[in-house]
């Protein structure tokens, strides 16, 4: 909910995002209703509510997984506002994997493309012990080589906030 530019950080992830994607299902936790009230007008944006949200991010993934109508899915976080739309439609390119990953300097980044078996999988997968790097492991991996590290880039910090520039453009 912090600014970021013009708008807020969670604001441009899910603008970004949905430049090139039909739909957002934007899974919240702690201050959920927050975020909900920012986004009950966007148009493509669903906001599912994980009531289990302390037990931590695989509950959030499954959530959104029991909401997806679609055969392939992008998973990526809040924190991440220099992900380009760029970065999602080059991933649609890649031949269909399990799982699809951008990679920058040798490390793989955000969003995830990922197939309908993987989704199954996450949907059968224990919600305390779940782990998507475990679950992606069983599946055809392919990796799609990115231009620059706005797909590793996130904002956990206040200093990394303090420091934090909206992309030019």
């Amino acid at each position: 909910m912090l600014r970021f530019g013009a708008a807020t950080i969670i604001e441009t992830v899910v603008r970004n995002a949905l430049a090139v994607c039909r739909q957002v299902l934007l899974v919240t936790g702690y201050r959920g209703g927050e975020l909900a009230a920012l986004f009950h007008s966007w148009p493509g944006v669903s906001v599912i509510e994980n009531r289990a949200w302390e037990t931590g991010m695989f509950s959030s993934i499954q959530c959104a997984a029991r909401e997806l109508k679609t055969e392939k899915f992008f998973i990526t976080l809040g924190d991440k506002p220099y992900i380009p739309a760029e970065a999602y439609s080059s991933l649609l390119l890649v031949q269909p994997a399990g799982a699809v990953f951008p990679v920058f300097g040798g490390a793989r980044g955000h969003p995830v493309l990922l197939g309908a078996e993987v989704k199954e999988a996450i949907l059968q997968a224990d919600p305390a012990r779940g782990s998507m790097p475990e679950i992606v492991r069983r599946f055809t991996v392919r990796e799609m080589p990115w231009v620059d590290d706005s797909i590793l880039r996130d904002i956990d910090t206040p200093e990394q906030y303090q420091t934090a520039r909206p992309p030019a453009g």
